[in-house]
């Protein structure tokens, strides 16, 4: 049976979720109903699973995979250094639909007996806009966005696209690692966007549409033949076969986005429609040295954590590209501003209204984490032991990788000098490390037993250490 993983409403959740009722009702909820009567905007959150900015025409890629995304950023804003604050997707997603960190919202692996659900205290985007009268559905892909994780709080239609019960999907494997069946977990994005084409010609403004696309995540779903056959390997090996399948599965999510945009437009909402696109992480494309020796996400490189954002806001100056610092978590406010809702205080996302209108602002900082010592589907860490316990700290020129477990192999980089992160300074230059290390201190975010109630749930810290991933 699958384990009891309902996180429990711990003080700090309980009081975030008062936080929020504090925020809004200090702003008077008539204000902001009048407010949002005068912006009567509808809101389309596209996340993208998996995606690479650096595999987007948009942002430089040499194969043209992506016209209807790159059509978007010419009318929108193109945000040109976005950091995700998780490589994992149900982790990622919760910090884009609340405006949180993991350490602040609470879920924090993909699966374990607690720590893999959002606490039904923590204010999402569906719960906010759907507390301001907008219609709200979401139009999902994968089970690592299902229900399993919380995120279908607030959605009056949650259409996770899944053949079985999310709770039916994970069962434990023989090596004593979790997993689930990928086939009846997931659904290629044209199925996904023909139903939610539907809910759209259908509803009543204003709406709020989550629509997720997952196709580039892995081989097992694949697009159209004549798709396939636009997109040959650079070389004759089956890394190159993988990188050309998923220039294709990013070319079709395309295709199957710009539905979605004709639809708005076909029927007169285009124009009043605030769009995000987002990716949740990027993957790593690579066995050999570059990137890191590792084909997939879960790890807290550049290849990981850098991610598309595009912003579209209507009456916005079209065509400008912002290359400062900014973060997921900045989605959540930017999207309440727009349609005149106040962000609670809790919220450590900053909107992007300033950046977007051309306004110089104090630099942000990025937060990211992986927990995979403590996440039971990471059986990636029999092949990379030391990618355990890591965090990251960033802002535009300098990061640090921290390593819990083995601080003196920690790493930082000069991403200015060093964008590909070859040269780790950690040991050579201390001073800069310093004032990251101590921000990641004052954020009170590392995790130094499983998760679980009180001192951790004896069932994952037996099956952790018959693994050998925690010492007595």
């Amino acid at each position: 049976m699958i384990l009891q993983r309902r996180a429990q409403r711990t003080g700090i959740f309980a009081c975030l979720g008062c936080l929020y009722l504090l925020a809004i009702s200090g702003c008077s909820k008539s204000e902001e109903s009048a407010a949002l009567e005068k912006r009567p905007y509808n809101v389309l959150l596209v996340t993208l699973d998996t995606f690479r900015a650096d595999r987007m025409s948009c942002y430089g890629y040499s194969r043209n995979t992506t016209p209807n995304f790159d059509r978007l950023a010419n009318e929108s804003v193109r945000f040109d250094f976005a950091i995700s604050q998780a490589g994992v997707t149900p982790v990622s997603h919760a910090s884009i639909l609340t405006g949180l960190n993991p350490y602040q919202h609470g879920l924090r692996v993909l699966y374990a007996p607690s720590g893999c659900t959002l606490p039904d205290t923590i204010p999402t985007l569906a719960t906010v806009l759907g507390e301001f009268g907008l219609q709200t559905a979401a139009f999902l892909s994968s089970f690592t966005v299902s229900e399993f994780y919380g995120l279908d709080r607030g959605f009056q239609l949650f259409d996770a696209g899944l053949e079985r019960s999310a709770n039916s999907q994970l069962s434990e494997t023989k090596s004593g690692f979790w997993g689930w069946n990928i086939q009846s977990a997931q659904r290629r994005s044209d199925v996904t966007t023909t139903r939610a084409i539907a809910w759209l010609r259908s509803v009543k403004s204003p709406f709020f549409a989550w629509v997720h696309y997952w196709d580039p995540h892995d081989q097992m779903v694949v697009p159209p033949q004549y798709v396939l056959g636009q997109f040959q390997p650079d070389q004759p090996t089956r890394e190159g076969r993988l990188e050309a399948l998923y220039d294709a599965e990013v070319s079709y999510v395309d295709q199957q986005f710009g539905l979605l945009i004709d639809t708005l437009k076909s029927t007169g909402r285009y124009e009043n429609t605030v769009i995000v696109v987002v990716a949740d992480h990027g993957e790593g494309l690579s066995q050999g040295l570059q990137d890191h020796g590792w084909w997939r996400h879960r790890l807290l490189y550049q290849e990981q954590l850098h991610v598309p954002l595009i912003v579209h806001l209507p009456g916005q100056k079209a065509g400008r590209v912002c290359d400062e610092l900014v973060r997921t978590i900045d989605v959540f406010p930017t999207v309440l501003e727009a349609l005149g809702i106040e962000a609670p205080q809790s919220v450590e996302g900053l909107s992007l209204a300033g950046l977007m209108s051309g306004k110089a602002e104090l630099r942000r900082l990025a937060y990211a984490d992986q927990l995979n010592l403590y996440d039971l589907t990471a059986k990636m860490i029999e092949q990379r032991p030391k990618d355990d316990l890591m965090y990251c700290m960033m802002d535009r020129t300098w990061k640090l990788i921290y390593r819990q477990l083995r601080p003196g192999e920690s790493e930082l980089y000069n991403l200015g000098d060093d964008p590909r992160e070859t040269t780790n300074l950690f040991q050579s230059q201390p001073l800069k490390a310093k004032p990251f290390l101590e921000e990641l201190r004052k954020r009170q975010c590392f995790v130094d037993k499983p998760f679980g109630t009180t001192d951790g749930d004896s069932e994952a810290l037996d099956r952790l250490k018959s693994l050998g991933y925690v010492g007595d």
